[in-house]
């Protein structure tokens, strides 16, 4: 125990550990511009072929798109106004929303036709979230 740590637990005060302290440096801070019309939560950026052939599609370029990994995914789901779309990772219950697309990893979607017309459902259904004017 350190003199610092002495001198606090004599004054009684609790000392916290930061397990994270890159948060309060602005690393993980999450800031969602206007420009972006797609959240992709992937363990890793995705970089097979439909994945861009569905930003093609949708007419999305990837400026549009804010890609995260599920540590980065700090912000809860109710302040996400956006088509969040997960591959290959589990969302969390708490953070479904209305707005919420979960997809196998991509290789696997490439050759699932049911899966893919699933998707394309969906991304139907958000069209105007794409494009809102």
């Amino acid at each position: 125990m350190t003199q610092t740590d002495w001198y606090l637990k004599q004054c009684n005060i609790t000392q916290y550990v930061l397990r994270n302290s890159t948060v309060f440096q602005g690393e993980l801070a999450t800031h969602i511009d206007d420009k972006i019309r797609l959240i992709v939560v992937a363990k890793q950026k995705p970089t097979q072929k439909i994945y861009y052939d569905i930003l093609k599609a949708i007419r999305l370029t990837e400026e549009q798109v804010l890609f995260l990994t599920p540590s980065q995914l700090i912000i809860s789901a109710d302040e996400v106004k956006i088509v969040t779309w997960f591959i290959d990772v589990l969302s969390n219950e708490p953070w479904q929303n209305s707005l919420t697309i979960n997809t196998c990893d991509l290789d696997s979607l490439a050759k699932d036709p049911h899966q893919k017309r699933k998707l394309w459902q969906q991304l139907c259904e958000y069209e105007n979230n794409f494009h809102p004017e």
